[in-house]
């Protein structure tokens, strides 16, 4: 098996100089960009890396597929190259045919494709089929000018330097991106900002903050309509409501720390779920990039120890989140679950906050495998665990969070700032839309529609049990802000029946104090949530942020009262980081498979 192999490699990489090595130069190209690296030494490591790693896998392919059409006595190159170029034009052709077929269709919803919004799976398909026919098309006619390139390349001596050149090319290319990223740092002379001055006005206010992953108005509405949702339709007479903007070609990772930070995904350094280690490599890891194949070349190398995969968290962060903002202007805080960016979970400075972090329930039931030591990782104060033990252990996500908040809402004072985050309906949505819309999907059985069609609606009339439960506990003077990340849309073909890369839009409702009743609004960005709860609460909003306050939701009368007032930047307040933020071997083990069950690995 082990000469079989070797003898594919190198049949492969006989066509290695404009077959394979092409691919993996390009890809690792996107690799060194996508991630930003800081210094040139690891930007060479990454892109000779990927190089090596797509080559000499693109190289098994095309030996492998030239080995099965011809067996290895046709492969023997001549002298002009011509045996050699035409035997790897099928392994060429369905490597690229493969790479474009996934990087256009894979994930393609009906948002997509406007025109077939309103039909059944019948006209998707067919849809499909002719996309898939046209860029099998294109591929075929790239694929033969690859390989008439190999050949001239071949024929001319000029294989070996056309390979050298191209890797050469790369090496400058990546190496140069950190260099000019940096430029503007090194051309400035001009010293760090000072500790700007600044200072909190009493706005009287209470915020709540209510994240929904993945909810979307499609569902509620209809929903709202029917009478369904009670607490929803009240909110939505007396408070405003907008469909939020949210981030293209983005998962929930990012768009969630794009929300709690209030700046871009090149400031808060987040660009996926989680890392990639290399040996070699300083900083902090890589992130993938999609669609690229090397989901499936980690699940493969992981095991050798060549590469490691680890969940993002708190650290990973670079910018600071609006409960830390708000705590260190002397706001009390109480955050139950904020996603990856709470983890570990953040010590309030000021008296009276509390802090649920994300894992917290896992935590609670693998206490015996995972020391009382990690405790303070998952809650802060510690002391909370005990009596809050019960709600950590209720149930799933959503039923734990909202029983520990519940909780926390009757024994604890109330904090100034509220942040609730459950990955519902997200991961429902995902798992279930099939059997909860059955017209845009073919073959569903009627036994699957009866068993699962009707958790989403469940769901959602659970949560608007919560809401109704979260006023009557915080009182109508109490901003009660409901967001989402992103919305859902349907897709053929995915492991998951819904995908939101594209951007569908999330939801916004506001209700309570100064916010306006029955207001539509056209124009609400993600962006804008940091900026608008910093200034309800009486904080300057950052100049160097996207977002604005959405003045357009509030009381004319608050606003005068309040003016906007803004400060240059928040990144001088401290991370409130101490002590390791490491999930642990087995930890990250189990959240990766969450996330590989979700579909997002």
């Amino acid at each position: 098996m082990k000469n079989l192999l070797r003898s594919i490699l190198r049949v492969g990489l006989e066509g290695f100089g404009f077959g394979a090595l092409l691919y993996g130069a390009v890809i690792a190209g996107l690799h060194v960009a996508y991630n930003r690296l800081d210094n040139v030494a690891d930007s060479g490591i990454v892109y000779l890396f990927f190089a090596l790693l797509y080559g000499v896998w693109a190289a098994m392919l095309f030996g492998g597929v030239a080995f099965l059409g011809g067996g290895f006595r046709t492969l023997r190159p001549r002298r002009d190259g011509q045996a050699s170029s035409s035997a790897y034009f099928p392994g060429i052709f369905l490597f690229n045919l493969v790479f474009w077929e996934l990087f256009f269709l894979y994930g393609l919803t009906y948002d997509q494709v406007p025109a077939f919004a309103r039909q059944g799976p019948g006209r998707m398909v067919f849809f499909l089929l002719v996309a898939a026919l046209a860029i099998a098309a294109v591929v075929f006619a790239a694929s033969w000018v690859v390989v008439r390139t190999w050949r001239w390349l071949a024929q001319t001596s000029r294989l070996r330097s056309a390979t050298a050149c191209l890797l050469a090319v790369g090496v400058v290319a990546t190496g140069l991106g950190p260099l000019l990223r940096d430029a503007p740092a090194r051309l400035s002379s001009s010293s760090p900002a000072a500790h700007p001055e600044w200072t909190v006005r009493d706005t009287g206010l209470k915020v709540v903050f209510v994240g929904l992953d993945g909810a979307d108005w499609r569902v509620l509405r209809p929903m709202i309509e029917d009478g369904e949702l009670p607490t929803f339709e009240r909110m939505l007479e007396s408070g405003a409501s907008a469909d939020l903007k949210t981030l293209e070609d983005a998962n929930s990772a990012i768009i969630w720390a794009t929300i709690f930070t209030g700046v871009e995904r090149q400031r808060h350094g987040v660009e996926d779920f989680y890392r990639i280690e290399l040996p070699g490599l300083g900083g902090e890891g890589l992130f993938p990039v999609h669609r690229v194949f090397f989901n499936e070349l980690t699940k493969l190398l992981a095991p050798m120890g060549v590469v490691r995969r680890t969940l993002i968290t708190r650290y990973s962060h670079r910018a600071v989140p609006w409960w830390e903002v708000a705590d260190q202007a002397g706001l009390s805080i109480g955050v139950v679950d904020g996603y990856l960016m709470s983890f570990p979970a953040y010590r309030p400075k000021t008296p009276g906050g509390y802090f649920v972090s994300y894992g917290a329930d896992a935590f609670s039931s693998s206490l015996a495998q995972r020391g009382a030591n990690d405790l303070e990782l998952f809650l802060q104060p510690p002391t909370l665990f005990r009596g809050l033990r019960e709600s950590l252990e209720s149930g799933g996500d959503f039923v734990w969070q909202a029983n520990t908040l519940g909780q926390l809402l009757k024994e604890q004072p109330h904090p100034r700032l509220l942040t609730f985050y459950t990955h519902e309906p997200d991961s429902a949505q995902h798992k279930t839309w099939k059997a909860y819309q059955p017209e845009r999907f073919p073959g569903v059985s009627a036994e699957e529609i009866a068993q699962r069609g009707g958790v989403i609606p469940q769901l959602h009339r659970d949560f608007d049990g919560f809401l109704a439960d979260l006023r009557q506990a915080v009182g109508p003077e109490t901003v009660i802000v409901v967001a989402s990340d992103h919305g859902h849309s349907p897709t053929l073909v995915h492991k998951l029946y819904t995908q939101h890369r594209h951007g569908p839009p999330g939801i916004l409702l506001m209700d309570g104090g100064p916010v306006r009743s029955g207001l539509k609004l056209t124009d609400a960005d993600v962006y804008d949530l940091f900026p608008t709860l910093l200034y309800l609460l009486g904080l300057p909003v950052p100049e160097d942020g996207p977002g604005r306050v959405l003045e357009e939701a509030l009381d004319p009368t608050f606003l005068e009262r309040f003016p906007v007032e803004t400060i240059p930047s928040y990144d001088f307040l401290d991370p409130g980081l101490a002590g390791s933020g490491e999930l642990g071997e087995e930890r990250n083990r189990q959240e990766l498979e969450k996330l590989k069950s979700l579909g997002y690995i």
